[in-house]
């Protein structure tokens, strides 16, 4: 059996991508194979290994002050595209789990639906569902509950405060 090397896998990490990422637009796609990419191992070792011999060869040739500006502008340029490649798909990828809670609170008999799509409602309304999540987990006779050591107020999670 004829065993796989790294460029073996970033073929089928390429085809499984496509697949995953056939539906969305193509800006969508192209951001999303950045940021895929970007987290492979063998890419960040080709980077490292070609960063380290433009280091070596601009050190044998004195670091032209060419060499300095396009760094610099490379440098900018790859950080800004990383920074929305990154922030568009973890933006998508929060959505879809928060489309899956909404789903499974949906599901569960008795859920309160109030608390779907809630992470779109507005911070006044987030505060008061936390108040009152609170106010049922200190009431709950199943739960023991254990004083905050910050405020006095009775927490339903011992993990939470560090308590037994």
């Amino acid at each position: 059996m004829k065993e796989r090397t790294a460029w073996d896998r970033v073929e089928v990490s390429q085809n499984r991508i496509s697949h995953r990422t056939a539906q969305l637009r193509v800006t969508s796609r192209v951001l999303y194979r950045i940021e895929h990419y970007t987290s492979l191992p063998v890419i960040a070792i080709t980077i490292i290994v070609a960063m380290v011999g433009l280091i070596a060869a601009g050190g044998a040739i004195g670091f032209p002050s060419g060499w300095v500006a396009g760094f610099e502008v490379s440098a900018s340029t790859v950080t800004i595209v990383m920074l929305f490649a990154i922030q568009h798909t973890q933006g998508r990828e929060q959505a879809a789990v928060q489309r899956k809670l909404d789903g499974i609170l949906h599901a569960i008999p008795g859920a309160d639906e109030s608390l779907m799509m809630l992470e779109e409602a507005p911070p006044k309304v987030m505060h008061d569902v936390e108040e009152e999540q609170r106010d049922v987990r200190s009431m709950s006779p199943d739960t023991e509950a254990e004083q905050s050591p910050h405020d006095g107020r009775k927490l339903a999670h011992p993990i939470i405060t560090g308590g037994q």
